[in-house]
């Protein structure tokens, strides 16, 4: 009699775990998504500037930006990274002035 109840126990928890994986939502996750964009400055003594930078992004990526953070890198002092979630939910790292 033991037994059976074991068993029924058994079966009844993989029941419930499987209609459970079916009922609730599954967890969605964002991809990390690196991209680049050259941008030259327009006047050679001043440097570029987060709304260059911003408009030329939102020109070219459709979503919301999260952040924009200057990060000058040796040979690219206008280096600039912008993190951005598209509106697929495609997280996305961006970075404007950063290579050739």
């Amino acid at each position: 009699m033991d037994f059976k109840r074991s068993i029924f126990a058994a079966l009844c928890s993989i029941m419930i775990a499987g209609i459970g994986n079916i009922i609730l939502p599954s967890t969605a996750k964002a991809e990390d998504s690196e991209r680049k964009i050259s941008l030259q400055r327009s006047n050679p003594s001043e440097p570029i500037g987060r709304d260059a930078v911003l408009s030329k992004v939102k020109s070219e990526y459709k979503g919301r930006v999260l952040s924009v953070q200057e990060k000058p890198l040796p040979g690219y002092p206008d280096c600039h990274v912008v993190r951005m979630l598209s509106l697929n939910g495609e997280y996305l790292t961006i970075k404007v002035a950063c290579s050739d």
